[in-house]
């Protein structure tokens, strides 16, 4: 019997020796199980904010080097790691294929982020990291060695698809369903650069030229359509960072949904002879006639009839008066913007020696004149300013005489800055003397006469001032320090070159203020009216066109829409509601131009047709782009740059796409 029960002692020591190791794996898989899982858990959360930082950022700064950095940033932040890692091979930039680039923190974690610039398609960012795991009680089961916890994300941002140049919503020609959503009718060529996405067939009768990707949801091919290089427009084969456009087929565009714009402005009459009309919600069709210009101050206009342009020149544009050449101040444009379609509207100036008290310094002196405006946005004033006009030399001698200037008016312009050079150059440097206002209601009724100094001649109206000793007296100076607006300072940037002949001077390029535009859609401000770099806040004097159920688009070819929308619309230039927000308008819309007509900005018409109708329709060198049901081109066919980097919507924010 003793023999007997000192065998099932040892017996119970192996059963508790064998539970002993069910017990530690079971704690091993407890705690070290979790603790992997909280790690995975913190490892996955941090790669993610870093993937979307990465495109998150490159979108704000076009800047590759600073988005890797802020996503090591914000990874290590993440994950509580507060020293920078070391990276290999240093941040940088993708060029034809990707780049890579390592980082290492203090505790042995690595974050590894690929990066591919895809052209149209975007940038994508491919993180993955690890991190070690000191096992506690599952070491005792296994040989040693520390697992380490991986995770991944990647994120993509800027694809154009997304914000395309053109885009039909209509599924027509796909799925048995008759017609195309997209329609090219004659054997033109048809250029777009951006995306085109179409929910439908696509039906060309000649050449799509397309600098970016092709979306045709039930089409492999598209017949003669044309691939080109993103984003010059080069013929292929391509060169980085040019990227070749591909059609991909089964992808389906949905609406974006853009909200109402909000129409700040009681009830307008129709538009009369007043050239400048203000925004607001118009009961009747303007119907602008032909012969005449119109001015529009900033704002929403909601056409509840439609807008139709019979033969006039309609714009938002602030130009001076007596455009000069590009490269010669000297010499008028060839082709001043208010005088498109003859309706003799874009103004002129003399100046000349005169007698009077006061007398100026004697010797030869400079002038260039711009116009001026203020627009109101949410209550806050900002200030508009034109490129300056051509230049006028005086010659003052003699006693007791100062310089008069008389200023044939130009539409738009409620004052005008007078700039002087003492040094009687054209080449400047100009400061700013004095201002001029605008006294008075310009007409259109009567502008076949313009320009005139004096008198009722022409109907836009005119003014006059005499400088003397204490406008340009001693110790008058421009000065390059000083803010615009303030006596002395310098004026605003020159106009840029035509993109054709016989078309408009283009407005100056962006740049850091207070040089570029200051006047039109070129110009940025921050809330509260300061200049600042694009993208800004606030694009002052930015309009939009509000057309709802019951209202159509007519822009006929007989008379020009030039338009420009801004940062606080959304870049929409053209708005007419769809199924999201009812009731739709699902009219059937027109666009033409008789010589100038340019949109710049999205016109977007989710639920209705659009025929454009022929190229100048879009003769910009920045349009933005065109969202409508069905699309149809014919006559002279157009070139439409989609911009949204500069005038479209505001891409998508970065997102995870794995």
């Amino acid at each position: 019997m003793a023999t007997s029960r000192r065998a099932q002692s040892g017996q119970a020591i192996v059963l508790i020796a064998l539970m002993l190791a069910v017990v530690v794996g079971m704690a091993a898989l407890a705690i070290d199980g979790s603790r992997a899982y909280a790690l995975r858990r913190d490892l996955q959360a941090a790669v993610d904010a870093a993937a979307l930082t990465a495109a998150d950022t490159l979108q704000q700064t076009s800047n590759y080097a600073t988005a890797e950095s802020a996503a090591s940033r914000i990874f290590g932040t993440n994950m509580r790691l507060y020293s920078s890692p070391a990276c290999a091979p240093g941040y940088g930039s993708p060029g034809a294929g990707p780049y890579t680039v390592t980082c290492t923190f203090a505790d042995g974690t690595t974050l590894t982020q690929v990066v591919s610039s895809l052209g149209p398609g975007g940038s994508t960012f491919s993180l993955s990291a690890s991190k070690t795991l000191a096992l506690q009680f599952a070491r005792i089961l296994s040989t040693g060695g520390n697992p380490r916890v991986v995770a991944s994300a990647s994120s993509a941002v800027n694809g154009l698809v997304y914000t395309p140049t053109i885009a039909a919503l209509n599924r027509a020609g796909c799925g048995g369903l008759p017609g195309s959503a997209i329609t090219v009718a004659n054997g033109g060529t048809l250029a777009i650069v951006g995306d085109v996405v179409s929910n439908g067939a696509i039906s060309n009768a000649g050449t799509i030229q397309v600098a970016g990707d092709t979306y045709a949801r039930c089409q492999a091919s598209v017949s003669g359509l044309v691939e080109d290089c993103y984003p010059s427009g080069n013929s292929a084969p391509c060169t980085y960072p040019d990227k070749l456009g591909v059609v991909r087929t089964g992808y389906t565009y949905a609406d974006p949904n853009y909200a109402p714009p909000v129409v700040v402005g009681g009830a307008q009459a129709k538009p009369g002879s007043a050239v400048i009309i203000a925004p607001g919600t118009f009961a009747a069709d303007p119907a602008f006639a032909a012969g005449t210009c119109y001015f529009l101050a900033g704002g929403v206009y909601r056409w509840n009839a439609g807008y139709t342009n019979n033969n006039a020149f309609v714009s938002n544009e602030l130009k001076p008066p007596a455009e000069p050449r590009v490269g010669d101040n000297t010499k008028l444009a060839q082709h001043p913007f208010w005088d498109a379609d003859n309706v003799n509207c874009d103004g002129s100036a003399q100046v000349t020696a005169v007698s009077g008290p006061s007398p100026i310094p004697n010797g030869q002196w400079a002038f260039v004149l711009t116009s001026t405006r203020v627009a109101i946005y949410n209550g806050l004033l900002y200030t508009r300013e034109s490129a300056p006009s051509i230049c006028y030399g005086v010659n003052v001698n003699g006693s007791n005489r100062n310089v008069q200037i008389r200023v044939s008016n130009v539409p738009g312009a409620t004052a005008y800055n007078i700039y002087a050079a003492p040094s009687g150059s054209c080449n400047g440097p100009f400061g700013l003397a004095e201002i001029l206002p605008v006294v008075g209601t310009p007409l259109n009724n009567n502008t076949g006469g313009c320009p005139v100094y004096s008198g009722g001649g022409c109907s836009l109206g005119n003014e006059g001032i005499v400088l003397n000793s204490t406008d340009v007296g001693p110790p008058f100076a421009p000065n390059a320090a000083a803010p615009p607006g303030v006596i002395g300072s310098y004026p605003p940037s020159p106009q840029t070159s035509p993109l054709k002949n016989n078309l408009p001077n283009e407005n100056a390029e962006r740049a850091t203020p207070p040089a570029g535009d200051r006047a039109n859609e070129n110009q940025c401000n921050i809330i509260g009216g300061g200049l600042t770099t694009c993208p800004g806040s606030v694009t002052p004097g930015a309009v939009v066109f509000y057309i709802p159920n019951g209202g159509c688009l007519n822009a006929g070819n007989g008379g020009d829409n030039y338009f420009f929308s801004g940062y606080q619309y959304n870049w929409l230039v053209v708005y007419e509601p769809g199924a999201n927000n009812p009731p739709a308008n699902s009219c059937a819309n027109m666009m033409g131009a008789a010589s100038d007509s340019a949109f710049i900005g999205l016109v977007y018409a989710p639920a209705a047709s659009i025929s454009i109708q022929k190229a100048s329709t879009f003769r910009t060198d920045e349009s933005g782009g065109v969202i409508a049901d069905t699309l149809s081109f014919s006559g002279q066919l157009p070139t439409i740059i989609g911009d949204p980097d500069d005038y479209g919507p505001v891409p998508p924010a970065s997102r995870l796409v794995s």
